[in-house]
């Protein structure tokens, strides 16, 4: 990893961490009297004033939700990628150590290929009650999206298990006496621990823009828990889109962060199953 990818990593979670820290605003505090102002930078006549983001159609300071959302939303894609993650592991490991296992990863792979995420998101939002809390809603984006991500990570880190396994040093160590278990540990993790980390990668990525994306069908954080989705949810409004640009302001912090991920892209992906 390059210098400058770490600095980025360094900033992205010192955001994370220290920027829900350092709102001066509560994220549920409402100035009705300023809904969808735009930023004030200059020294406002009462102190707690200043909307240096300016504020929503709720009359919420943008720049204080921002710093929480950045936490929240950091906080669930890492939950949705770390699932997604450890079972295309597993499956695309174990597939390239056992017939049985590579079979059973195929079917299932191919199912979960082949299903209509956008129907089935529909079908789970309206199965869930309205004011489902953000415990709930949290654990339907994890299960959704380690469900729908897992198959292409599997499919790449079978193929360069494969191609592992067919070295000589791995057949010699099959020769003698090697178990499944220790090929996996000594020889397949080692060489392919890189690969691993670039999907993890990749998987952040994808969980941070299905997370804003599926704000369109209602599966996300309840109001008020700030996301970087629920933030720009009101662009949808075309009025609001076209009049209110500060509320473009999560986008400042997604698409740096996205594009970092990206980088971490190969510049090949191995042979599916």
């Amino acid at each position: 990893m390059s210098r400058l990818r770490r600095v980025a990593l360094l900033l992205w979670l010192l955001l994370a961490v220290a920027g829900p820290l350092l709102a001066p605003l509560s994220f549920r505090a409402q100035d009705r009297a300023a809904t969808l102002a735009p930023p004030t930078w200059s020294q406002p006549a009462a102190a707690g004033e200043r909307h240096w983001l300016g504020t929503d159609s709720f009359g919420r300071d943008v720049f204080s939700r921002l710093l929480l959302a950045s936490g929240l939303s950091s906080l669930l894609a890492l939950a949705m990628a770390v699932p997604a993650l450890a079972l295309a592991t597993g499956v695309g490991l174990g597939a390239a150590l056992s017939p049985t296992a590579n079979a059973l990863g195929r079917a299932a792979g191919e199912i979960c290929r082949s299903l209509p995420w956008m129907f089935a998101l529909v079908a789970v939002r309206a199965a869930m009650p309205l004011d489902a809390g953000p415990l709930a809603m949290a654990l339907a984006l994890v299960v959704l999206f380690a469900a729908a991500a897992w198959p292409v990570a599997a499919w790449s880190l079978y193929g360069a298990a494969r191609n592992l396994v067919q070295q000589d040093f791995v057949q010699a160590a099959v020769g003698l006496g090697a178990t499944r278990g220790q090929i996996l540990v000594r020889h397949l993790w080692p060489n392919l621990r890189g690969l691993v980390a670039t999907y993890f990668a990749l998987l952040l990525a994808a969980a941070i823009g299905a997370e804003v994306s599926l704000e369109l069908v209602g599966l996300g954080l309840p109001q008020p828990w700030p996301t970087w989705g629920n933030m720009l949810g009101p662009l949808r409004d075309f009025t609001v889109a076209t009049r209110c640009w500060w509320l473009y302001a999560p986008l400042l912090v997604v698409v740096p962060i996205l594009l970092g991920l990206s980088l971490a892209a190969p510049d090949r992906a191995p042979a599916p199953w």
